[in-house]
């Protein structure tokens, strides 16, 4: 397995790795890639043909340089850093750092495009201190381009509190609407390897808001009532063969499964249920319904993760 891990030093990012702990993921035979990057501009080029030996200029190419020198630096402590605490939780992994002088989101891009990892992992946002209540910048970008699994760990409030061992099973809330999209999530989420007795809690969201919609309308013309039976009875018996699925889906692990279906926002419920039941990691496809209806839904996704008081994973 391979795991891509974006690190600057800050608290989310030191806390990402910390909740690596109980992301289910093997004690060995993992090759993890710290990835940092410090933005600096490079050296400046002579304008108005001035000389570049005037002070002024050679002022401000020293200057230019000296910023340099100082971001690579400070790449290379973070990165440093990173990897000893990556290896302090997991010391059979193969843990190499990866150094950048480039603006975050398209060094952890570049990194992904080339190096293909199972998995990337980031805090909510870094250094620039944004609100909990807003996602960063960079792990939107990253969120919304990153061709595979994307794994954004918010801190937690203080209401939430972890128990320190991580063998204690945790609590799995997995996002589904019977898509291939969610198939994948739930796929993703069986590859790894969870205590016994850890909880998945399966939530549904039938969102009628949308049946409302002028587009909807037109989609499902008369047969609107119909239509709306159907796909709530198509959810529950989806919800419910997954449960009796997931209950013997490996001879090794046992989970308690749970599930709930609601009717509602998805944002709203998926994030009302994750609170409920004070779940760890909240899985979710990147892809679900039909074209239409993600665009009458808008980016649930992106509202579930800048607004999780826990861990996201976006699986692709």
């Amino acid at each position: 397995m391979k795991i891509l891990i974006a690190y600057d030093g800050s608290e989310p990012a030191k806390a990402a790795i910390e909740d690596l702990k109980r992301a289910g993921l093997p004690q060995q035979n993992v090759q993890a890639m710290v990835v940092t990057a410090e933005e600096a501009h490079t050296a400046m080029t002579p304008a108005f043909n001035l000389d570049p030996g005037l002070p002024i200029l050679t002022y401000a190419f020293e200057s230019a340089h000296e910023t340099i020198l100082y971001a690579q630096e400070t790449a290379e402590i973070d990165a440093e850093q990173g990897v000893e605490h990556v290896k302090q939780i997991f010391p059979q992994w193969d843990v190499t750092p990866s150094v950048h002088l480039e603006p975050p989101a398209p060094a952890i891009l570049e990194v992904a495009d080339w190096w293909k990892p199972d998995l990337i992992v980031m805090g909510s946002h870094g250094r620039s201190g944004i609100s909990r209540l807003f996602l960063g910048s960079v792990s939107l970008r990253v969120m919304r381009e990153a061709e595979t699994a994307v794994r954004i760990s918010h801190n937690k409030p203080e209401s939430i509190v972890d128990d320190a061992d991580p063998a204690y099973p945790p609590v799995l809330l997995l996002a589904f609407d019977g898509s291939e999209g969610s198939n994948r999530a739930v796929h993703h989420l069986l590859d790894r390897s969870w205590p016994n007795h850890t909880q998945i809690h399966i939530v549904a969201v039938i969102d009628v808001s949308i049946l409302s919609t002028r587009n909807y309308l037109w989609l499902v013309g008369e047969d609107l009532t119909q239509y709306q039976d159907m796909n709530e009875s198509r959810i529950e018996h989806s919800v419910h063969d997954l449960e009796r699925e997931m209950r013997k889906a490996s001879p090794t692990m046992s989970f308690d499964v749970t599930s709930a279906i609601q009717v509602g926002s998805p944002i709203h419920e998926i994030l009302s249920e994750a609170k409920r039941v004070q779940a760890d990691t909240i899985f979710m496809g990147s892809r679900g319904l039909s074209r239409l209806e993600r665009m009458l839904l808008g980016s649930v996704v992106q509202g579930v993760v800048s607004h999780a008081e826990t861990t996201v994973e976006i699986v692709r």
